[in-house]
């Protein structure tokens, strides 16, 4: 099936339709790689809002369900990305604890603030872009056209907001 051109302008009854027919199986294609009913249907609705929010520059090289299980990977990946940033926070902040004491959420806690008041100082686009990309998971190309930039300014958003970052929480 091909991607409608009425679903490409914004026609919510093609998406319903769209929805209907693939929520199940990218469901159930969340759920074989992440075992979690909750967490396949976060990354189920992700995947559909993302498809719904780049309607506008769907390739139309791949037919519509290509194009729902290409969102949907992309998704994933930044969730398994995300999930394992998380993994090394927490084992960073379980290292600094004394020996023999339980990791706390405490230190994850600290931290956190830290970076988010660091964040919080960056010029606005910046920010922007550093949200869309760190908590979002957006890729720079996602960005960039979200912010009508182009690829390179993401970079180098990122590169100045991770280095604005480091150097904020390192005085704390």
């Amino acid at each position: 099936m091909e991607i409608p051109a009425s679903f490409r302008e914004g026609d919510h009854a093609v998406f319903i339709e769209v929805y209907k027919l693939f929520h199940a199986r990218l469901f159930r294609w969340f759920l074989k790689r992440v075992y979690f009913h909750d967490t396949a249907m976060d990354l189920t609705q992700q995947s559909f809002m993302r498809l719904w929010q780049y309607r506008e520059s769907l390739s139309l090289d791949h037919e519509l369900e290509k194009r729902v299980f290409i969102v949907g990977r992309s998704v994933l990946i930044n969730h398994l990305k995300k999930e394992a940033t998380q993994k090394k926070l927490k084992a960073e902040a379980g290292r600094h604890l004394p020996v023999g004491s339980e990791p706390v959420n405490d230190l994850y806690q600290e931290r956190a603030g830290e970076v988010n008041a660091a964040i919080q100082t960056l010029p606005s686009v910046r920010k922007r872009v550093i949200t869309l990309k760190a908590f979002h998971g957006f890729s720079n190309k996602e960005i960039a056209q979200q912010l009508h930039i182009s690829v390179k300014t993401v970079e180098d958003h990122v590169t100045k907001a991770f280095r604005h970052i480091r150097q904020v929480v390192a005085l704390f």
